[in-house]
């Protein structure tokens, strides 16, 4: 049988048919939304001053790719260079994968931040700045206006950290349908 032929279950198919419903949302709204994990998130993220981007290439496959991350006036955001495969990759399909790093490959430390997202071109002059100011301040360059200025748009977010000692694995997790979820299970 086909792939496309197969039957699908009613938690696959209405799994899908929530995935194509979902809307976005602003990092200040996520902040309201998922407080604890969006403040845990925060943490990483200007701690570390970068992300691993996920995207989409032209032929389907993935791309990975370090990019600095900045939250500005409520919007998390990414400057990325002018024609930049990564930058023609969101122009073209949207969707992203954000992660931050890990220090501590054996215990996974400090704690891994998931999001699952929408990048969205940014037009305002006003919020291009502003992105340009953040970069220029943290790193002490200016991207010039030629660049690709995108605001992240939260669909979902999850927060993994291990406790070895313990041998527990913690997931915290938000979805816009679902709410947040905490859970715990054994490593091993």
């Amino acid at each position: 049988m086909a792939y496309a032929a197969r039957p699908r279950s009613w938690a696959t198919s209405n799994l899908i048919a929530d995935r194509t419903t979902v809307r976005p949302m602003r990092w200040a709204d996520f902040e309201e939304a998922a407080p604890e994990l969006a403040a845990l998130g925060r943490e990483l993220i200007e701690r570390f001053g970068f992300v691993f981007l996920g995207t989409i290439r032209s032929d389907g496959g993935p791309r990975i790719n370090p990019v600095e991350a900045h939250l500005v006036e409520g919007e998390l955001t990414h400057a990325l260079m002018k024609g930049s495969l990564k930058a023609r990759d969101l122009l073209r399909d949207a969707r992203a994968y954000l992660h931050t790093p890990i220090l501590d490959a054996a215990s996974g430390a400090p704690g891994e931040f998931k999001l699952r997202a929408r990048a969205l071109p940014v037009s305002d002059a006003g919020l291009r700045s502003a992105i340009a100011g953040a970069i220029e301040e943290a790193g002490g360059f200016r991207p010039p206006n030629d660049w690709h200025f995108f605001t992240i748009d939260v669909e979902g977010a999850a927060f993994h950290d291990y406790d070895e000692a313990a041998e527990i694995h913690h997931v915290k997790r938000w979805t816009p349908g679902r709410g947040y979820e905490a859970s715990t299970r054994t490593i091993t």
